[in-house]
């Protein structure tokens, strides 16, 4: 049986280990401390037990080899966790953790497992059918675990509100304990890990129902791709170009097909489609392959336009595992082979890519953020200028906050004058945020003069200036809007024109390209400002251009407003 003292004694120990990191977090003892040393014993106490329960009841797996390959996993983690809080630098603060490390560590621990309960070590490779069963398992298992620690803890509160009803107190004073909170969840999940592999059959026969519904998506996916790539001549690649996403959404609907085929699929003992059905699927499939062309395009023009960034980076090893998936799979239909049968081998090829990828990727030589700040530098030196003529400015804020030790180590060199502009104040503006210690509120207008704070607005229509009572205004204003202008490295546009016919000017902030706000003056001064609203820029018109803001123009509204008793009611027009 799966869930013996051994489960139980596991689960409690996790627990513990867990709520003894958390103490020593808060007294800021050590190791806590040493972010690297800490972050790494955070994850091999997250991981570690979950590994334990998903090498269970694997086929033909002695002991020896459980006991090295958890030993293994286990120093993957601790070189995980330590190689997050190093790349974190001196910010890290306390627990040393970004979401989208946690995320890819999971996701490498997830994959790396899967390939390990896949291969078999007899016949010294991988059997398809066997990844596939345990992958399938784990995850399973895993989100079952999941849920029903959800639904423990929910019967819990509700147990302890109804307690709580007659003047019994002590049932939420408990379950409030940190001791009582991580030792419990610890035990609940290794007992939910437990009866699933219990009920393992009846774990593979939801699985098998579930995967043959949603195996009937497929034809549905290859529906939409082939009338996208046949209507795609004729729209033009203009129209998906302006959204700004087009990438994004191209690589995600590549991403159901790859699933929903996986479905249809599952182990490879069976296609699940009748013969005519199967071949036409076959056919379709090549659609996916202009698809993942033109996303390869779109990601392509972004990085000619703005360069590499961290998120680039991501969506480019995103990118080429949809380039194998389409392609492998595709071979099937070349080869003239039985519809599916290229997507075992491909599977196994892109797990392994993904694999070498994210290890690439969170290795401190070659990290991504490391990449994406040196691409970033290379392309603003590239840049040169504006079509103003103005200097084009690195992404200060990023720098700072987003990049971890390598944007420090960038910032600490513009401090000292490496690779900057002559005439700039790159030296200043670094050597300000390197003094920061507050990312949500480093109050940069308090630290601008006048000319520094007017730079970040670039004033349409053309030829007027920034009212000089408005730059006053700024340093004492505390609006996210003018926060959010004063962090950008490219500032904001702002647009000057009587609004409200009282012979005085507004002034519209762009924040960003979906909204801003609207500040007007206020008693005789022209001092005297306020955020008077906000807009929001309808569609997906995402940031005006110069031409289009210099033409802007006050219109008198369509629909004007109905009083009732002092209550206004305002036509909303849909845009």
């Amino acid at each position: 049986m799966p869930f013996t003292w051994m489960f139980a004694l596991t689960g409690a120990v996790q627990g513990w280990t867990l709520w003894g990191l958390w103490k020593l977090h808060l007294s800021k003892t050590w190791p806590a401390t040493e972010p690297v040393l800490y972050t790494g014993l955070l994850y091999v106490a997250l991981a570690l037990p979950l590994l334990v329960y998903c090498t269970q009841q694997v086929e033909d797996l002695s002991p020896r080899v459980r006991r090295l390959a958890l030993l293994g996993f286990g120093l993957l983690f601790a070189a995980l966790g330590a190689a997050t809080a190093w790349s974190a630098g001196e910010d890290a603060r306390g627990l040393g953790v970004r979401f989208q490390d946690t995320l890819v560590a999971l996701v490498l621990g997830f994959v790396l497992l899967g390939l390990f309960c896949g291969f078999d070590f007899e016949a010294r490779r991988w059997r398809y059918e066997r990844l596939f069963y345990y992958a399938w398992r784990n995850g399973i298992l895993l989100v079952t675990a999941g849920v029903m620690t959800g639904i423990f803890w929910g019967v819990l509160w509700a147990g302890a509100g109804l307690m709580s009803l007659i003047g019994v107190k002590f049932v939420r004073e408990l379950i409030t304990q940190s001791i009582f909170v991580f030792t419990v969840t610890g035990l609940v999940v290794a007992a939910s890990a437990g009866l699933g592999l219990v009920r393992a059959g009846m774990t593979e026969t939801i699985r098998r129902y579930a995967l043959s519904i949603a195996a009937w998506l497929l034809p549905l996916v290859l529906l939409f791709a082939v009338l996208w790539a046949v209507a795609l001549p004729f729209a033009g690649l203009e129209p998906l170009f302006n959204t700004r996403y087009a990438a994004k959404l191209m690589l995600g609907f590549m991403a159901l097909a790859v699933l929903f085929a996986n479905c249809a699929y599952q182990d490879g003992e069976h296609e699940g489609y009748p013969d005519l059905l199967a071949r036409a699927l076959q056919g379709a499939w090549l659609a996916l392959l202009v698809v993942v062309g033109v996303a390869w395009w779109a990601l392509g023009l972004r990085v000619a336009q703005h360069g590499w960034s961290e998120d680039r980076l991501w969506a480019a090893l995103v990118a080429t595992l949809a380039a194998v998936y389409a392609l492998g799979y595709a071979l099937s239909w070349l080869k003239r082979e039985r519809w599916m049968s290229a997507m075992g081998p491909t599977n196994i090829v892109a797990a392994l890519l993904l694999c070498a990828g994210l290890l690439v990727y969170v290795a401190p030589p070659t990290h991504v953020r490391k990449l994406a700040v040196a691409a970033h530098l290379a392309h603003v030196q590239q840049q040169k200028a504006g079509a103003d003529g103005k200097v084009i400015e690195p992404d200060w804020h990023y720098l700072r906050w987003e990049s971890g030790r390598y944007g420090r180590e960038a910032l600490q060199a513009m401090a000292a004058g490496q690779g900057v502009p002559v005439g700039q104040g790159w030296e200043r503006k670094a050597e300000r945020l390197l003094a920061e210690t507050n990312r949500y509120n480093p109050q940069p207008q308090k630290q601008m003069n006048a000319e520094e704070l007017a730079q970040k607005f670039r004033v349409y229509p053309r030829g007027r200036a920034l009212p000089d009572g408005f730059v006053s205004f700024i340093q004492q204003d505390q609006s996210w809007e003018l926060r959010q202008c004063l962090q950008s490295a490219a500032g904001c546009p702002v647009w000057l024109g009587d609004l409200d016919g009282d012979a005085r000017d507004e002034l519209l902030v762009f924040a960003n390209g979906w909204n801003g706000a609207v500040y007007t003056q206020t008693g005789q001064t022209s001092e005297a400002w306020r955020r008077a609203g906000s807009f929001n820029v309808p569609g997906a018109k995402g940031r005006f251009d110069a031409a289009e803001l210099g033409s802007a123009q006050v219109v008198p509204p369509q629909w004007k407003d109905l009083e009732i008793q002092g209550q206004r009611l305002r036509v909303q027009v849909p845009p």
